[in-house]
């Protein structure tokens, strides 16, 4: 049953994403590419921005930029490259879109706000359907915190620092555990502390690293991207015609791990930058632009091009792949390297995941005593991924984020009118006075409505 539910889930979500992504590119026509100049104006207003971004940024960077783009290229060959950045392009706008309604939707605490797709979809879908929505989509968050955000997190961490120096998957889970305990009981802040400075310090590390295998072997890149062009449309790909081609192996596999490495439309961002000092909800949105693009366009496609051009067998597992791939420009370095960046990468994303599965719960109840309770089962569960087999949890990943993909995207479809007026009245400045009434009067006709 596991097994059908998991090649039904992971078959279905590739073209629900690359629709929608296409359907919102179009319905908001393509803003930021018309707008590129204020669109990056926005990105990087308001006050707080650092904080949110290292923390959306740090559940995103983890181990799907490393050790799923391995196993993404391993299962649906060099064209899940091409499929990866191509989606990543479309669904730019699907994480734009939760962004804008997570901060249109929040709510006031202490000073600060709080919020994520439960509360637009809640408020915003409203009526029975909404409540069911929320609910249903914070049961599956609050269970792929434990799965997603923690167990796989962990197993590819320490089979990494065990491949690479030798150290006990125990020691190395112990240390997980030990950190974790220590950050997530600081609350957001505490975790905003580690991720600001984790996550830029380990992105510059792991980039240097990339670009410097790169180099090295710079005479096959011309071959591994003629590899994954034409993987990505060769016969294996087009067989079938359209629905072939939808359902390849290189489309599957590229489309879900990228969906899983940078998140866009499956609903966690948005806890993250639901906080945020912003200017106004559209605003905040553009900073998911940037996500998308950094996480995969940047980081995935290095890492995939470094494991193309190094000639390895593509048949190895995902850790191991990695960091053969890179020792062949690297040298011995390479396992300490990565075996540090997929370690730093993977305990910033554990301890991100805490808060997103702090706030799912929230939904529940927001009694102290549960949280903590969760809080702590959260970071002694890191043990159980130092030993679960990464098959085993990979697939329960797949489930919790189909799953809740799938969810806030048709919460999405639902809310589309909103996102439109939001982004409207924000893009409209630069449009003549008449425009401007229009994108006004359309704006509070959807305040009316919310």
């Amino acid at each position: 049953m596991k097994e059908f539910v998991h090649s039904a889930l992971l078959t279905a979500l590739p073209p629900v994403i690359l629709f929608c992504g296409t359907y919102f590119f179009i319905y908001l026509r393509g803003f930021f590419v018309l707008h590129p100049i204020k669109t990056a104006r926005l990105m990087f207003s308001g006050k707080s921005k650092l904080r949110e971004l290292s923390v959306s940024l740090a559940g995103a960077l983890g181990v799907g930029n490393i050790v799923g783009v391995a196993v993404a290229i391993s299962l649906g060959g060099a064209g899940a490259v091409f499929w990866m950045c191509a989606a990543a392009f479309v669904t730019m706008s699907l994480k734009y879109c939760e962004i804008l309604l997570a901060v249109r939707y929040r709510h006031g605490r202490n000073g600060g706000f709080f919020g994520g797709p439960m509360y637009y979809m809640r408020e915003g879908v409203g009526g029975r359907t909404g409540k069911t929505l929320a609910a249903i989509f914070s049961a599956f968050g609050l269970f792929g915190s434990v799965v997603m955000g923690n167990i796989v997190q962990t197993g590819a961490a320490v089979s990494s620092v065990k491949e690479a120096i030798g150290i006990p998957k125990a020691v190395t889970g112990a240390i997980f555990c030990a950190v974790c305990l220590l950050v997530v009981m600081g609350g957001f802040t505490g975790i905003s502390k580690f991720t600001s400075v984790a996550v830029p310090v380990m992105s510059a590390l792991y980039i240097g690293f990339s670009v410097y295998a790169l180099i090295y072997r710079r005479e096959f890149i011309p071959a591994a991207l003629k590899d994954i062009f034409s993987s990505a449309f060769g016969p294996d790909a087009m067989a079938g015609g359209i629905f072939g081609f939808l359902f390849s192996p290189a489309v599957k596999q590229g489309v879900g791990k990228g969906a899983y490495s940078n998140e866009a439309g499956g609903g966690t961002a948005p806890m993250a930058h639901a906080g945020a000092d912003a200017i106004s909800p559209a605003a905040q949105g553009t900073l998911g632009l940037f996500e998308v693009f950094f996480d995969t366009v940047v980081m995935c496609t290095l890492t995939a091009l470094v494991i193309l051009t190094s000639g390895v067998p593509l048949g190895c597992a995902g850790t191991e792949l990695v960091i053969t791939a890179f020792s062949v420009s690297c040298g011995r370095l390479a396992k300490y390297v990565i075996a540090i960046s997929v370690m730093i990468f993977a305990l910033s994303t554990v301890i991100c995941w805490a808060h997103y599965g702090t706030t799912c719960l929230e939904y529940f109840t927001s009694g102290k005593k549960m949280l903590k309770l969760y809080l702590l089962g959260y970071c002694f569960s890191v043990m159980i991924g130092a030993f679960m087999a990464e098959s085993v949890a990979w697939e329960l990943s797949d489930i919790c984020v189909a799953a809740m993909t799938l969810i806030n995207l048709f919460s999405l479809m639902l809310l589309r009118k909103k996102v439109k007026a939001e982004t409207a009245l924000t893009f409209a400045q630069r449009k003549s006075a008449a425009e401007r009434r229009k994108a006004a009067a359309a704006y509070k006709k959807s305040q009316k409505t919310a």
